[in-house]
């Protein structure tokens, strides 16, 4: 049955980064929705009062943990669990994102999307003592994630799934739905560090910095940031897995999830089946205009490759520089012509304004998840619009990626903004 929360869903936002105006009118108004949602536990009725919606779970809930069915989720919902605070008011709820349709489930779908991961939450949840549902967002990760993914690479440009599954699905929809329930706030297992005071809302890095995650929650905007609780925040990984063992869980030694989750094998395979169109053929040019071979689709290329290139080109190394959608023409040149000096990016998100108190902020630029963090000034008037002159050129700032901009001492986020060519 497609109820009506689906159908609502399926109204969220095609670009899992649209405008603040926009991002009003897209998103579900859940408040004066009354629809049925299957659960494992039974039907759970969302109504138009918060108050009263809260009364179908187990007791009035303010506080929701979200369980992915993975480690870091399970220690955050039974450290939650533990707060006098939440005593009673906590409930457990995975988010059922993907499942591969008549394909057959392999281990990583049943790990990450599937079955196992499900059993994996609700046995946390029984460990911790708080009641556990598993609903499901697939209309809303389709179109947030699955969608912008393959749009993204047929584009020519570098998709970043997990901070759009972030913005739009697990912060975005499913805070609109906790907040439904008459939820204040959401506990998940992410490796980074927010706190509120005078100033506002600060997200910092991790006290684990080979774990941390606040790249991938810089696109969140002050008033999501404001009702995350992340207890994982001050622990290394091995006290999560020793905290784990101590619990009893079964998934203390279990791998951490791929970023990847939705694409079993060749990403390209899975994005050829859903736009064919990606796989139009087109010219290979040199910068000054040389034609030097063709290829079979652009979204085999992103900026920054060497693999895939003629292999006529005995002078190399190429790499791929820019790429030309409307034409499907891949553009190479040499390494130093993918260095930037300064970048454009939409989409600004400025969680630190006092930083812009005129116009500019000094801090440390990441360019791309797990890279290096680079000095650089940010240029900032108001708007969706955030310039960054680095302070040295950086090797590779790719179209669609994600920029982050820390304080100068690398450890509080300024802003965020997606880098366009």
């Amino acid at each position: 049955m497609k109820g009506r929360l689906q159908q609502e869903l399926e109204t969220v936002a095609d670009s899992p980064f649209p405008n603040r105006q926009r991002e009003r009118t897209c998103r579900p108004v859940l408040r004066t929705l009354k629809a049925a949602v299957m659960t494992d536990n039974s039907l759970l009725l969302v109504t138009a009062t918060p108050a009263s919606s809260t009364r179908l779970l187990a007791g009035p809930v303010t506080c929701v943990a979200a369980m992915s069915g993975g480690v870091d989720s399970s220690v955050a919902a039974l450290l939650a669990a533990r707060e006098s605070a939440f005593a009673g008011r906590l409930a457990g709820l995975t988010m059922r994102l993907w499942s591969p349709g008549d394909a057959p489930l392999s281990e990583k779908i049943r790990q990450c999307c599937g079955p196992t991961a499900f059993e994996d939450a609700k046995d946390a949840a029984r460990a911790a003592g708080i009641p556990h549902y598993v609903i499901n967002f697939e209309a809303a990760f389709q179109h947030a994630v699955v969608d912008y993914f393959c749009r993204e690479y047929v584009a020519g440009r570098t998709p970043n799934p997990c901070v759009a599954c972030n913005n739009l699905v697990k912060f975005g929809v499913l805070l609109d739905f906790v907040e439904a329930l008459g939820a204040a706030a959401i506990v998940t297992g992410h490796y980074a560090q927010v706190t509120t005071d005078d100033e506002g809302v600060h997200l910092a890095r991790a006290a684990d910095r080979s774990k941390d995650q606040s790249y991938m929650l810089a696109g969140l905007r002050p008033s999501q940031l404001a009702r995350l609780r992340l207890p994982l925040g001050s622990m290394t990984k091995d006290q999560v897995r020793a905290m784990a063992r101590e619990f009893g869980l079964a998934t203390a030694d279990k791998p951490d999830s791929v970023d990847l989750c939705f694409v079993d094998g060749d990403y390209r395979t899975f994005v050829a089946q859903r736009m064919p169109e990606g796989l139009a053929p087109g010219s290979i040019v040199t910068l000054d205009g040389r034609f030097v071979g063709r290829h079979e689709g652009v979204l085999n290329y992103t900026v920054g490759q060497r693999r895939g290139l003629p292999d006529t080109l005995s002078d190399g190394p190429w790499y791929v520089v820019r790429i030309e959608p409307e034409t499907a023409t891949v553009v190479i040149g040499r390494k130093d012509a993918l260095a930037r000096r300064e970048v454009r990016c939409s989409q600004a998100n400025i969680v630190r304004p006092r930083a812009f108190a005129d116009g500019t902020a000094h801090g440390m630029a990441v360019c791309r998840y797990r890279s290096g963090a680079v000095p650089a000034l940010a240029h900032w008037t108001g708007g969706e619009t955030l310039f960054v002159t680095f302070h040295t050129p950086v090797p590779i700032a790719a179209p669609g990626q994600l920029l982050v901009l820390y304080d100068e001492a690398n450890r509080e986020v300024v802003a965020s903004g997606i880098i366009e060519p």
